[in-house]
């Protein structure tokens, strides 16, 4: 397929695996009482510091999934090896998640806390880098990835802009399972990276 035909190219099936992965990944839902903490005392400049959080952090995604072939190429790496060390962080995430070691930074002001910690690296954090230089290639595309990020975008904005309603529907037990349920996905989808980025690496694999 050609280059240009190929940014396009757009498949249902792969757009609702890619937007799982980038969603489990997120986690925005496992984020809310971690916001909240950080946000204890903002009042109504929550939404504001949401706004600012998720502009922030889909710009680094949006960045990373159209020139992230580019690092590849100044690098001298390859998609196989990308996704081999897509999938270790990957899999450290869901680890980090498991055992509810997430950054929890108090203290900040709301301007400095949308940009550090909430846009990065909580919610454009190295797992969700990877994954959308994951999904920018093939078999998904760059297209594709653009319209994962926006849509994934789209929910943080609305669970972190819902918080407090959020946090008072599942409680701080409700989402703390929901986290330690997406991050065994997160670790299972990591192995799947590493497995099929050793047999491109290894085709004897």
């Amino acid at each position: 397929m050609p280059a240009f035909a190929s940014f396009f190219a757009f498949d249902v099936g792969l757009f609702v695996e890619a937007f799982v992965l980038l969603f489990a990944v997120i986690d925005a839902v496992g984020t809310v009482p971690i916001f909240i903490g950080l946000t204890e005392g903002s009042g109504g400049s929550r939404k504001k510091i949401v706004k600012q959080a998720v502009v922030i952090s889909t710009v680094i995604l949006v960045l990373f999934a159209l020139f992230g072939w580019l690092i590849f190429e100044i690098f001298g790496i390859n998609i196989n090896d990308f996704r081999v060390a897509g999938g270790i962080i990957l899999f450290i995430v869901a680890v980090d998640h498991l055992r509810g070691e997430q950054d929890r930074q108090r203290g900040l002001a709301p301007s400095d806390i949308a940009a550090f910690p909430l846009a990065t690296p909580l919610l454009a954090g190295p797992g969700a880098i990877s994954t959308v230089i994951i999904i920018s290639a093939p078999p998904y595309s760059p297209l594709l990835a653009l319209l994962v990020v926006g849509c994934n975008a789209a929910v943080a904005y609305f669970v972190l802009s819902s918080s407090d309603w959020v946090s008072r529907f599942m409680g701080q037990n409700g989402t703390v399972a929901l986290s330690r349920i997406t991050a065994l996905l997160i670790a299972a989808l990591a192995v799947a990276f590493v497995a099929e980025g050793l047999k491109g690496l290894f085709p004897v694999l």
